[in-house]
């Protein structure tokens, strides 16, 4: 018998459904997916040791994760994984398109985005780049944005900013590094306010849901939503903008997401109770 709640497995169930069907797309096999598990489990046991005022012993983190003490040894001195170049690589986007529709020189005098030269003493794609993006190549950031479709080359060649959120289009692996991102800060904030004791100090977690919508009436739903969405997270980006600092001790991230999903209501799905 399970020691393990129903609760805690009907949750891990849901988060782990929707991952697995993604693993199993792009070919990656249970055993794959256990060894990159193991992995994990022994690093975050670690963490967790630490954070509880545990010892962070290889016999502790056995004790806590259920692997044997030689297995924990093996993959405690295993390389860990690089996540952080991804994230960087998105966050380095994330902040030029930020930039190109916010900062005052790359702008119009009607506050639209330019459109840009390569290259120049002012209002140029290279000086948006080296602005906001650290030390990304010049070159690279502009086939990451034109891979995504959020820039087109002019004829004139200018640069010209076609959509200002970053989705990759035709590129699956910035697709599913995003997924990797967005699903983790999400779980990562259910996981803060789960540990927090003042209210005060919960992040913020909404969402508006009915179980009665008409599946006919989503096409134009969607089109609103998508709309309304778009507004309100264009605000909050101009509030981070206006809150950004040079100072290196006193820089957070944050961010701010909104998702739509849909399904068709079970005929025997109950209406919550009001």
């Amino acid at each position: 018998m399970s020691l393990v709640p129903e609760s805690l497995q009907q949750v891990a169930i849901r988060i782990l459904t929707p991952l697995i069907r993604i693993l199993l797309r792009n070919g990656v096999s249970y055993g794959n997916f256990a060894d990159i598990a193991r992995k994990i489990y022994v690093d975050v046991g670690f963490e967790e040791a630490a954070r509880q005022g545990q010892k962070t012993t290889i016999s502790n983190v056995s004790i806590i994760t259920g692997i044997t003490r030689k297995e924990v040894k093996r993959l405690k001195d295993a390389l860990g994984f690089d996540t952080d170049r991804s994230l960087k690589k998105f966050n380095r986007i994330v902040r030029v398109l930020s930039g190109w529709q916010h900062d005052e020189e790359f702008l119009d005098p009607d506050h639209e985005p330019l459109d840009l030269m390569l290259e120049g003493e002012a209002a140029s794609f290279t000086r948006l780049v080296r602005r906001y993006s650290g030390d990304m190549p010049v070159v690279a950031m502009l086939n990451a944005l034109r891979d995504s479709g959020n820039i087109r080359i002019l004829d004139n060649g200018l640069i010209q900013l076609v959509n200002p959120n970053y989705l990759p289009e035709t590129d699956s692996e910035q697709k599913l590094n995003i997924l990797g991102i967005d699903t983790a800060e999400f779980i990562e904030t259910i996981d803060h306010n789960l540990s927090v004791s003042d209210p005060d100090e919960a992040w913020f977690q909404r969402k508006a849901s009915n179980i009665n919508v008409s599946c006919s009436a989503l096409p134009k739903l969607k089109k609103s939503l998508n709309k309304k969405a778009q507004l309100l997270l264009e605000d909050i980006d101009a509030d981070f903008s206006d809150h950004e600092t040079d100072d290196e001790n006193d820089r957070c991230m944050v961010s701010f997401g909104i998702y739509f999903h849909q399904k068709r209501t079970e005929t025997n799905e109950e209406t919550p109770d009001e």
